[in-house]
């Protein structure tokens, strides 16, 4: 099973916009809008087994809901990986991210090591026509509710993240 541990990206129909715009900018392949999410951290190839103390550890990582913003669209790396920025409460969400990260190291899953740096990938092999800066004109806010465990699949040649667990964040 390749398994990840993330949270849903709010303003399914603003990112679905966003995209249609880009896709007036540039080629490359759009990730489907029921994938669009934001990764705390990615577990790989792990057995079946492995499912139970994960989701041990997202319980143990808790935390409160808190609010996040989609800023502009980039480009992540050199890769042609395309992203939509997140801002808003960051801090919170790398909070998050590193009571995860200590609650699966207790678990033996290594830790992360790079700095983590929160993104919604919009496509992916993405090769724009010209300056995609101002395609995203203003910032749209959600609230983070829920930390969910995703299976990453292929279905029908589709690739697919399929919800295994899903941990409510609730306010102390």
């Amino acid at each position: 099973m390749r398994l990840f541990v993330g949270i849903k990206a709010g303003c399914g129909e603003y990112l679905t916009a966003l995209q249609e715009q880009l896709k007036k900018a540039g080629r490359g392949r759009f990730t489907r809008p029921e994938n669009l999410h934001i990764t705390l951290k990615f577990l790989g190839e792990q057995p079946p087994s492995a499912v139970v103390e994960i989701c041990e550890a997202i319980a143990e990582a808790g935390g409160e809901p808190f609010e996040l913003e989609i800023g502009g669209a980039r480009m992540f790396n050199r890769n042609g990986i395309l992203s939509a920025d997140v801002l808003g409460e960051t801090h919170k969400l790398g909070a998050l991210a590193q009571r995860l990260d200590a609650a699966l190291e207790k678990r033996g899953y290594p830790r992360e090591t790079r700095p983590y740096k929160p993104h919604i990938t919009l496509a992916r092999d993405f090769r724009p026509d010209g300056d995609i800066g101002g395609i995203l004109p203003g910032q749209r806010r959600f609230t983070v509710n829920e930390v969910i465990l995703f299976e990453s699949r292929r279905e029908e040649g589709r690739l697919v993240y399929a919800p295994l667990y899903s941990y409510r964040l609730r306010k102390r």
